[in-house]
């Protein structure tokens, strides 16, 4: 279990997480929705192990997230890291080298999935090929955390299909999975998990197919109802409506 309790992150002025308190249970898969700032990537890179200036705590398996557990969690960026020269070939190699829970041949496979060329440069590929090969990369590790942050940026409908088919296929015993999106037809199609924040908090959450049968609403209405009632409670002076 990933665990969050009261977690303060602050960037000079700017608090992007305020006493956020969140457990990510295994055997499911989260999607993480918001408006932009609401604090997402935050979380993610706080979660990952990634910011050390923070306050609260961060645990998983009972401990606290530094470099033993961070080993055990596997985290997709926004922005793209990888170094020009690399290949398809390449990345899985770097990836190899640094995470002994990597799997090639998992890799091999994914992004033969994906129609990617082995042997081709990153730097001479679109958008959304890279996003691809990144994603194939993260999901290649046999990790008992994946956070994805925004993984279907750049991808055409298409290949955002083959990255649900992909994620719907992966074994979750022992797994937790988080995804970030401002996509919520993608997520509602993988996801059995819904945590909506702002401000750095949670404001809403939920299991899917139970909101959907207690609200008769798609999580999409679903997220534009709750938002519309939490900034006109917000504009009113008000807490958020209860729901």
């Amino acid at each position: 279990m990933l665990q969050m309790e009261n977690v303060i992150v602050r960037f000079g002025v700017q608090t992007a997480l305020d006493r956020f308190c969140y457990s990510f249970e295994p055997g499911h898969i989260y999607g993480l929705v918001g408006p932009n700032g609401c604090g997402k990537s935050t979380l993610m890179k706080t979660a990952a192990g990634l910011l050390k200036s923070y306050s609260g705590n961060v645990s998983y398996c009972g401990e606290k997230v530094k470099t033993e557990q961070r080993s055990k969690i596997a985290y997709l960026p926004t922005h793209p890291v990888y170094y020009r020269y690399m290949s398809v070939d390449d990345m899985g190699a770097f990836y190899e080298d640094f995470f002994p829970d990597f799997s090639r041949d998992e890799y091999r496979n994914m992004t033969a999935f994906f129609g990617l060329n082995p042997k081709q440069k990153l730097s001479g590929m679109s958008t959304g090929m890279v996003a691809k090969v990144r994603v194939a990369a993260t999901l290649s590790r046999n990790a008992g955390v994946i956070l994805l942050d925004e993984p279907l940026n750049g991808i055409d409908m298409l290949g955002q299909d083959q990255i649900r088919q992909i994620i719907q296929s992966i074994d979750l015993a022992g797994k937790t999975i988080i995804i970030s999106s401002h996509l919520l037809d993608q997520l509602e199609a993988v996801c059995d998990h819904v945590v909506m924040m702002n401000a750095g908090r949670v404001i809403f959450h939920g299991n899917m197919a139970q909101l959907r049968a207690q609200y008769n609403m798609t999580v999409s209405e679903l997220y534009r109802n709750i938002y519309a009632q939490y900034f006109q409670a917000m504009a009113m002076g008000g807490g958020m409506m209860q729901w």
